[in-house]
């Protein structure tokens, strides 16, 4: 993700789309799984301005995680937000250690999807929740995934359909959601047999 060494100013300022309706909207689908004082990853997290936003009302700890630096140097300080320098291919923490993961516009970024979907599962408690925020390859993002290509970055964006199936096969069970335009929210949780969705 060499491409965010040196955009993060602008992605920080892209992040300030978010609204404390939006953090409370995302907040709410996770509460199921998150309790007030639990812990959430907020995977390829960026400068963590979701992942803080959401921590907040959510009452929940987060730990904002990204492999690129100049990326977390920009994490807020805040008693609920720590940031960890990591790829989500390889996490640093043992199983079981989140009660849920937020994974917000940055999937088709990973490299190794089935890697960053193990892992994140492995450190995600059975019966934790997985919320994705992504968008599919049609439209306008077909040009920006082409785009992301050129920059050398994987623009790896999928199918609602394709996601869910992806997912259900490396033991993530839920649904997706459509939102605006071509982007859509997976929820799901960890778990496979009598894992129900929200």
């Amino acid at each position: 993700m060499s491409v965010f060494r040196w955009t993060a100013p602008l992605f920080q300022r892209i992040a300030m789309r978010w609204s404390e309706d939006d953090f409370r909207s995302v907040a709410d689908i996770l509460r199921p799984y998150v309790p007030p004082g639990g812990v959430f990853a907020d995977v390829g997290g960026g400068t963590g301005d979701i992942g803080a936003g959401v921590a907040r009302a959510l009452d929940a700890r987060v730990v904002v995680i990204d492999s690129v630096p100049q990326m977390l140097r920009r994490v807020v300080a805040d008693p609920l937000v720590s940031a960890c320098l990591a790829a989500v291919e390889a996490l640093p923490f043992p199983d079981d250690y989140f009660d849920g993961a937020l994974c917000c516009d940055a999937l088709h970024h990973f490299r190794d999807q089935d890697g960053a979907v193990r892992e994140t599962a492995r450190v995600v408690r059975r019966g934790g929740g997985i919320l994705i925020l992504d968008a599919e390859p049609r439209g306008l993002n077909r040009g920006l995934a082409a785009a992301e290509r050129m920059l050398g970055e994987p623009g790896g964006m999928r199918f609602r359909d394709d996601l869910e199936e992806f997912l259900a096969t490396r033991g993530v069970i839920g649904t997706t959601t459509p939102t605006r335009g071509s982007g859509y929210f997976f929820v799901g949780c960890v778990g496979g047999a009598g894992c129900g969705t929200v």
